[in-house]
């Protein structure tokens, strides 16, 4: 019982500092470079073309990790620290409470995903039936 708790007490801290490393690239004194880099990682994390394919046993998952790793470790370094508590500092408060914040900023994780699954779904199936004619 008490690792179920440590548990999800990591998934929330994981969960609020990927919410806090967001609303830092938002923030208007940030360069323009880190909301690029982070956009480039998460869509190289959710991409099927990787530098070396998964199914190489260990490291086709390996280079997958090792990128994404490295450049949110390098967008981390690019925001001052200063921008960075006080984004914590919000997603924290928003991600704690009960309300609009929390329930919203899952909602559009949500609505994300989903447009990502519709739009693989119909790019699959023109190139399944387009093929055939």
């Amino acid at each position: 019982m008490m690792q179920l708790t440590y548990l999800r007490q990591k998934a929330h801290e994981i969960n609020a500092e990927i919410y806090a490393l967001y609303l830092s690239a938002r923030h208007p004194e940030v360069r323009w470079y880190v909301p690029l880099l982070l956009a480039v990682v998460i869509g190289y994390a959710i991409s099927p073309i990787d530098l070396i394919p998964d199914l190489v046993p260990v490291f086709g998952f390996l280079d997958d990790v090792v990128l994404v790793v490295l450049g949110i470790h390098t967008a981390y370094q690019l925001v001052t620290k200063n921008i960075l508590g006080q984004a914590r500092l919000q997603a924290y408060e928003e991600l704690s409470r009960d309300g609009e914040g929390a329930s919203g900023a899952y909602q559009i994780i949500g609505y994300t995903w989903v447009l990502i699954a519709a739009l693989f779904s119909m790019m699959f199936y023109k190139i399944l039936f387009l093929t055939v004619l």
